[in-house]
């Protein structure tokens, strides 16, 4: 019975599955957590570009300027801090977000430090 053990080789694959899966589920939960932070911050400077052109051809009055800032973020569940400054040449639009809460996870939430921001100033076009 013994000998017919060391020959068989069923289970081997079990074995270094149950070694490998761990490793390849946490890399792939790091990947997908880093693409979304990518995702987000990519969002985020689309929508202050997209803001501070909007108000600097007069397409969205100045106080409207940060619901529509708003507007276009994707992920609207965040703890966004926007802020839209119109002076009389130029327009400021601005975004932050905590680093911890642009993660999908709360493992790479741990290690973000800092804000993620986006800032684009244009100038107005003349009316």
């Amino acid at each position: 019975m013994l000998r017919r053990f060391r020959e068989q080789e069923d289970g081997s694959l079990t074995v270094e599955m149950a070694i490998w899966a761990p490793f390849l589920l946490c890399m792939l939960a790091l990947i997908m957590d880093f693409a979304y932070l990518m995702v987000v911050n990519a969002n985020m400077w689309s929508a202050a570009r997209d803001t501070a052109r909007a108000v600097s051809i007069h397409r969205v009055r100045p106080e409207e300027a940060n619901d529509y800032l708003r507007s276009r973020l994707f992920f609207g569940n965040n703890d966004y801090v926007v802020d839209v400054q119109v002076d009389r040449d130029e327009v400021d639009a601005r975004i932050s977000l905590p680093g911890a809460k642009a993660s999908l996870t709360p493992v790479m939430g741990r290690y973000v430090v800092g804000e993620l921001k986006a800032s684009i100033s244009m100038l107005r076009e003349p009316s």
